[in-house]
């Protein structure tokens, strides 16, 4: 094989894969290298956003959900919120099943991927060095995913992490769980946690417990998993999923002349919620029609702020943060909740998320 490419993808994820099938469309004549170290593609879900204003991710794409909702919930004890979203949806996907379809559309122009490890990656003036534990490959620019997620991050600025534990269940009878219900909130040491259910059909759904921390105990995070998997009786385990998002402001886009960074290190996921496929999605289609040395990922300044501020009270005051998403879920206008956390909000709806939110908590963090 010539091991000299205008293009190599370091990692077969998400945001490299929706990048490339967007960029082939406008260039169809590079040579391109996808390296990956695991050839399993990792069993979980993926949940975001669809309706007005956002990108169409069946359209553009040829990727389709495996739940769809038009009613969300959030809760806090006995106080439960249920919002009816239309004209948006909030959509659950397998990403296996994404990757795959991402995987065919590109092999069909050619493009090929090897499984083998990179061990070293060494940026020249006109080109890049990528070795692996095969070969070494060159090329004029890397797309890069793989992950730096600790060394990225301005650890001077407060910042949780966002880490959860999923079980998808099914049970022998019916569950009665219609709506998606994003937070159900629990009782946690000195931390945000809150259970987050997906209904599949009648009988099987996502059970996945989360925290917000500054640090990561998953062993802790296990007992609060079971002790709420307890309250639907008996089932079957069918899955089990793991996971860690950093929540950092600080954590951006950061490129070199020829290595581009993707996904989590790429600053692709939304520091105050962890929603990475929408941006990704996004980014790869207003990319499309740029050259390699134009491609970058900005955040909108305002959002970033409005997460910052987040953040801070997650961090300082984590025992008042239901109280932040119940008034924001319990909003007059969800639809300008959702535009907000999708990334699309108008001058209105930020105007309405700040009237909405609770400001003694947001000045305090603010100012802290």
């Amino acid at each position: 094989m010539d091991k000299m490419f205008d293009l190599i993808l370091i990692g077969r994820g998400l945001s490299n894969l929706l990048f490339i099938s967007q960029y082939l469309k406008a260039h169809q004549n590079l040579k391109i290298l996808i390296l990956e170290k695991n050839k399993k593609i990792d069993e979980r879900f993926i949940s975001t956003w669809q309706g007005p204003g956002l990108i169409d991710l069946k359209k553009e794409y040829n990727i389709f959900p495996i739940q769809s909702f038009n009613e969300i919930s959030v809760s806090e004890k006995n106080n439960k919120i249920k919002r009816k979203i239309k004209p948006y949806k909030y959509q659950t996907y397998q990403y296996s099943e994404i990757i795959n379809i991402l995987l065919n559309q590109i092999k069909a122009r050619g493009i090929k991927i090897l499984y083998s490890e990179v061990s070293q990656i060494k940026e020249n003036k006109k080109y890049v060095s990528v070795s692996t534990n095969k070969e070494i490959y060159k090329a004029k620019y890397v797309l890069n995913s793989s992950p730096r997620h600790e060394t990225n991050i301005d650890k001077s600025e407060p910042m949780l992490y966002q880490y959860f534990i999923g079980t998808t269940i099914k049970k022998n009878k019916d569950h009665n769980i219609k709506e998606c219900q994003l937070m159900n909130f629990i009782q946690a040491d000195k931390e945000i946690a809150f259970n987050y259910v997906i209904p599949f059909n009648h009988n099987s759904l996502l059970v996945e417990t989360t925290a917000f921390g500054r640090l990561k105990n998953f062993d802790n995070l296990e007992k609060l998993h079971q002790i709420s998997l307890t309250q639907y009786k008996t089932f079957k385990s069918l899955s089990v999923e793991k996971g860690i998002i950093p929540m950092s402001i600080s954590q951006s886009f950061k490129r070199t002349n020829r290595i581009i960074p993707t996904g989590i290190s790429g600053g692709f996921a939304r520091p105050s919620s962890g929603y990475l496929l929408l941006r990704a999605a996004t980014w790869a289609k207003e990319s499309k029609n740029k050259n390699l040395n134009q491609i970058v990922f900005k955040e909108k300044i305002i959002t970033h702020f409005l997460d910052k501020v987040f953040i801070k009270a997650c961090y300082f005051y984590p025992d008042l943060a239901p109280e932040i998403f119940m008034k924001l879920f319990n909003a007059k206008c969800i639809q300008s909740i959702i535009r907000f956390l999708a990334d699309i909000p108008s001058y209105k709806d930020l105007i309405h998320l700040i009237k909405t939110s609770p400001k003694k908590i947001m000045i305090y963090a603010l100012f802290k």
